[in-house]
């Protein structure tokens, strides 16, 4: 019987903290949830720490009579000292071992920027770029619905940015749904001088 199921965070699973760094799950991460106790994680977690952090649970790992080093070191007021001698630092959230410089956590999602903003490169998020185009069409042709599509995957564009700071194209999504509220005003104003006329 398997330990462990490992699958993408779906709805259910999002939001739950993980048993070893609290950080809450995403939509879409890497999750492990414990075949025995249910207890989920991040799949990274899971691995890094080599089973379930429920103590009580038989999947939790084995303690380690002699402690590396490296985790001895992280107990003392030295250890930042310690990991970037090794050319790492730690999270500031979860306390995991980072390379310097690593922008984001890649066990708990948190930024490592001692001012707390993501500096690092950004892609747009899904649906920011599309919202613009249906905006545009919307001004052309069938304003009233594409119009109403340009503003849904500008919100859902905006939310994936909230929770995701690697994600950009604000200023796409935003355009997409000023544009796309304009189609559908000149959609409702086109049709009531049509039908004024008849």
């Amino acid at each position: 019987m398997e330990s462990v199921r490992k699958f993408k965070a779906n709805p259910k699973l999002a939001g739950q903290p993980c048993g070893w760094c609290q950080g809450q799950l995403m939509l879409g991460d890497d999750a492990a949830v414990c075949a025995a106790c249910e207890r989920e994680h991040h799949a990274a977690c899971w691995d890094g720490k080599a089973g379930c952090a429920n103590p009580g649970c038989v999947n939790a790992p084995l303690k380690q009579l002699d402690p590396a080093p490296l985790a001895a070191e992280a107990r003392q007021g030295s250890s930042v000292e310690a990991l970037a001698a090794q050319g790492l630092m730690p999270c500031r959230n979860c306390k995991a071992a980072l390379a310097i410089g690593t922008q984001i956590c890649p066990m708990c999602r948190a930024i490592t920027s001692p001012d707390g903003i993501y500096h690092g490169p950004k892609t747009n998020a899904p649906g920011a770029q599309a919202s613009l185009v249906w905006a545009i069409i919307g001004l052309f042709f069938c304003g009233m619905i594409l119009g109403i599509v340009a503003i849904t995957k500008a919100n859902e564009a905006k939310a994936a940015m909230k929770t995701d700071p690697t994600l950009g194209g604000e200023g796409l999504a935003t355009a997409g749904k000023v544009i796309g509220i304009i189609a559908i005003v000149g959609h409702v104003i086109f049709m009531f001088a049509k039908f004024g006329k008849m």
